[in-house]
């Protein structure tokens, strides 16, 4: 934990300094403040670093458990006798293929990578942060929210994303395509807003579908898929952290920007509610069919340039459709909302 960013209602960015079972150190921009751990987590401290907070409420879990059972060992009750037990019938839930919208990064863009996969120019930054005020982007204990309002250099900004000051202090996007993570976020809008979201469908080899657009691009038409991977371990969500996929498997792809650029989101997708509507909305994903879904890889290996990397993106699209049950020469052409507008 120590070296991890936390941020306070009040304090706003801090470091954790030291930790001891039930103590944390923070450094508050030079001034050292001390909390109880864990419980200072429940109210006050609150971190973007997925793995510190994983740990939190872990640690949390077993101090309630613990004064949980302190309870009941000097409270005895009258016995109840037990309920015959009812068998219910679990409701089976599909398995879906799901795609993320994802702020615009272009942290660590080449001629061959598209992008997330570090911090954002100062073009791209100050974009997400005035025009389009993503949340996390634009909320006032953002790390580069606080770069430019001048309150920490550029320098120390790139330190956070490096590890000086958190692995995961900046963005998720900014590293994004290092940690092949994506998470559903929180609510955008309405009563909710600012509560994590969930992943009710998907699960082991699933594919997830990564999305963004240019800044400055008005219509969504414009959305394009940048990545893709097979999903090996997800996580529903819960009230306190939301839901997200991850891989550590070979099956993952990164598009060049000029191939992302090809294959774009809405020639796949339809809303089935308002099929002329071409525009994601406040939603942070959307699920995909299988059909979609190998659409999806069987176009990526076509766009592919490198013959090393057709090959490979040709494998997967096969390796899809033979995992799930897919019959390869039965996948029709996309049918999404761009397709049938032209």
């Amino acid at each position: 934990m120590v070296g991890c960013i936390v941020f306070h209602n009040t304090f706003g960015s801090g470091t954790i300094i030291s930790k001891t079972a039930n103590l944390l150190v923070i450094d508050f921009n030079g001034t050292e403040k001390k909390f109880v751990y864990p419980d200072a987590f429940e109210k006050y401290l609150t971190s973007v670093d997925q793995g510190l907070m994983a740990q939190v409420s872990r640690d949390l879990q077993v101090k309630n458990d613990a004064h949980a059972t302190a309870v009941l060992s000097t409270v005895q009750p009258d016995p109840i006798p037990p309920k015959p037990q009812v068998r219910k019938k679990l409701k089976k839930v599909e398995r879906s293929n799901v795609a993320f919208k994802c702020n615009y990064c272009d942290g660590g863009k080449t001629s061959t990578c598209i992008g997330f996969n570090g911090v954002c120019s100062d073009i791209v930054l100050r974009y997400n942060i005035e025009k389009a005020r993503h949340i996390w982007c634009a909320d006032t204990e953002s790390p580069c929210r606080c770069y430019l309002d001048g309150k920490i250099s550029r320098t120390e900004l790139e330190d956070m994303m490096r590890g000086g000051g958190g692995l995961d202090s900046v963005c998720y996007e900014s590293h994004m395509l290092r940690d092949w993570m994506a998470s559903a976020g929180v609510v955008q809008t309405g009563a909710n807003r600012g509560k994590p979201m969930r992943l009710l469908k998907v699960q082991r080899n699933s594919l997830a579908v990564l999305t963004s657009r240019e800044p400055n691009y008005v219509s969504d038409e414009s959305r394009f898929i940048f990545a893709v991977f097979l999903v090996d371990e997800s996580y529903e969500g819960d009230h306190r952290d939301a839901g997200y996929v991850t891989t550590t498997s070979e099956w993952k792809i990164s598009l060049t920007p000029q191939e992302a650029h090809q294959i774009l989101f809405w020639n796949y997708y339809l809303n089935q509610n308002a099929p002329e509507r071409i525009v994601f909305g406040s939603g942070l994903h959307r699920y995909l069919s299988d059909n979609q879904a190998a659409q999806i890889l069987r176009d990526i290996a076509e766009v592919r340039t490198e013959p090393k990397d057709k090959e490979f993106a040709q494998r997967f699209f096969e390796h899809f459709c033979t995992i799930n049950g897919i019959d390869m020469a039965q996948v029709p052409p996309p049918v999404g909302a761009l397709k049938q507008k032209k």
